[in-house]
């Protein structure tokens, strides 16, 4: 196995993360001058709003990632990650899937309703209103992906804090997790990653959305410490044919050169994880979640743009 399968295995790895809650960028090694073409374009973009030096350019990186549910209508996970190559550090801004959103019409929806709605170019627009920030790239990934690459890696195991059992047939989502440390395959990682309330009343987090979040974000240390390994190269070809049978973005990079070290580099302790700042609210017989403008403002001022 080359050096270069062994940086794509890498990176498609940190793929699944970012689709549940993780970093970098997915990378497509078929062509290389297609690849040169997109980041030509890629790079001559981010120039245009930070600078025209490739100092300033490389100051930050936004990419969206949005897990999508079953029916593809929805997205259980909307998460920005902001990417500083030289300081190698990662700001994760993890959104609620019930945040309030008002359509030009005045129409009030919940965020995970807007790709159904019209597509990640809605998405964006609203993410942008939301931080004030230029999203550069996206990922979008279905379940069915995250799936398969947990069954090929061999599962994930992890500690369930408590029963989880809901059921949506609506959603042809039915979650039955038992207590206790166990090791989740890709449709019980499914499970666990999408649970959020029971069928009955105060089943559940008691933070609702945000208590699923923090589940997500367990997966993913689980996930990171267990299979970024060197055995699994061996699965690349099987992962990589996932990937693109379950992936849409507008990332098409085919070598790593540019962001390896940084990458490389990265620690635990350079990875900072929020969530975007807000209340659960009842309104018109359903729960939303109602972003604070100011506290999101001083959270980005603060962490993602400096």
């Amino acid at each position: 196995m080359g050096l270069r399968k062994g940086i794509f295995y890498v990176c498609t790895i940190f793929s699944l993360i970012l689709f549940i809650e993780g970093t970098v960028f997915l990378f497509n090694s078929n062509d290389d001058k297609k690849y040169d073409s997109q980041l030509d374009n890629n790079y001559n973009q981010i120039q245009i709003i930070h600078g025209n030096n490739e100092k300033d350019y490389l100051g930050y990186i936004n990419l969206l990632v949005i897990g999508l549910d079953d029916s593809e209508l929805r997205s259980d996970v909307i998460t920005v990650f902001n990417f500083h190559p030289q300081e190698e550090r990662v700001n994760i801004l993890s959104i609620a899937r019930d945040t309030l959103i008002k359509l030009n019409d005045n129409k009030v929806v919940k965020i995970n309703s807007l790709i159904g709605i019209g597509g990640e170019e809605l998405v964006i627009e609203k993410i942008e209103q939301i931080t004030d920030m230029t999203i550069h790239f996206y990922l979008t990934m279905n379940f069915n992906g995250l799936r398969q690459i947990v069954d090929t890696l061999g599962g994930v195991e992890i500690e369930v804090p408590f029963d989880m059992k809901y059921d949506d047939p609506y959603q042809n989502l039915h979650i039955n997790l038992k207590k206790g440390k166990q090791v989740l395959n890709g449709e019980k990682a499914e499970q666990f990653i999408r649970y959020r309330k029971g069928n009955k009343a105060g089943e559940g987090y008691i933070d609702g959305d945000v208590g699923r979040i923090n589940a997500q974000q367990q997966f993913i240390r689980e996930f990171i410490a267990q299979k970024l390994k060197i055995k699994y190269i061996l699965k690349i070809n099987e992962i990589f044919s996932v990937l693109k049978n379950n992936v849409t973005t507008n990332i098409e990079i085919g070598d790593v050169n540019r962001y390896l070290n940084d990458i490389s580099n990265i620690k635990e302790d350079k990875v900072e994880v929020f969530v975007l700042p807000g209340d659960s609210s009842y309104l018109d017989n359903q729960y939303y979640y109602i972003y604070d403008k100011s506290q999101t403002k001083e959270l980005i001022k603060n962490n993602f743009i400096n």
